[in-house]
């Protein structure tokens, strides 16, 4: 590549990108606006030139499953909500989305999922098992009813016994009296 001045730089977000890259090792702020057009330069600017995240990229990239995914991982290493509506549409990104950012369900992307054999497979191994996650639920419900009725049972075990001890003493003083 031919070395651009900064004017050329400005005509295409490939050429900005570069200009930062190679030229001035760093920042260019008067080619963001180009850059921030093209999904593919905005997210490899914020790798390789921003080394952090791009604000002035993150609609373009949110546009993108592939770079969505990319620039939670590598550029946020966290959530990237502009991005999640896309990825729900891909059983890919939305798996690997679960697994690698949030650590933990994507309801947005479990319908996809589903509809996916291999992920749908993977998802329910590493991820999310409804029918395990629901019989959990149910025996937490059944534990805490059963120990709550033993609670009242006890309850009324102690007032029985109470009255019992009242109805020995009003006897005993009936037969003494």
């Amino acid at each position: 590549m031919t070395k651009l001045n900064e004017q050329e730089a400005l005509k295409s977000a490939r050429d900005s990108y570069y200009y930062a890259l190679d030229i001035l090792k760093g920042r260019f702020e008067k080619g963001e606006d180009v850059i921030s057009k093209d999904a593919y330069y905005s997210y490899n600017y914020a790798l390789e030139v921003l080394k952090g995240r791009f604000e002035k990229g993150k609609d373009i990239i949110s546009k993108s499953a592939r770079y969505s995914y990319w620039y939670a991982r590598y550029i946020l290493k966290g959530r990237f909500e502009k991005g999640e509506d896309i990825i729900s549409k891909y059983a890919h990104y939305s798996y690997n989305y679960a697994r690698d950012i949030l650590k933990n369900r994507f309801e947005k992307g479990e319908d996809v999922i589903s509809k996916d054999d291999r992920y749908s497979k993977l998802y329910k191994e590493n991820i999310y098992d409804a029918e395990k996650e629901l019989k959990k639920k149910l025996e937490k419900e059944l534990k805490i009813k059963q120990e709550k009725k033993q609670k009242e049972l006890k309850k009324k075990q102690e007032i029985f016994q109470k009255e019992m001890i009242e109805f020995e003493k009003s006897d005993l003083a009936e037969l003494l009296g």
